[in-house]
């Protein structure tokens, strides 16, 4: 069984590598952006744009569950 502290650093690892990424694309969109300007619209579907993320990866929320299980003691809902 891999030690708690040890997956919490592997998920923290893969959201600051995901921010990143989403950095870089938002850079490259603007520079596709800007060099499309001066050129005709074309038909194209895009996704809308938002001005916030509807979830900050800074803070990503947690939901916490009890270690022991459920309160009734059915072993077979617990998370493996």
């Amino acid at each position: 069984m891999k030690n708690i502290q040890d997956v919490l650093r592997e998920k923290e690892a893969e959201i600051e590598k995901l921010t990143r990424e989403i950095k870089l694309l938002r850079v490259a969109a603007r520079l596709l952006e800007e060099e499309n300007a001066g050129q005709p619209a074309r038909a194209v579907e895009t996704m809308p744009r938002h001005a916030e993320p509807a979830m900050s990866l800074e803070e990503p929320a947690l939901d916490v569950v009890s270690a022991a299980g459920p309160a009734n003691g059915d072993a077979s809902k617990r998370w493996p």
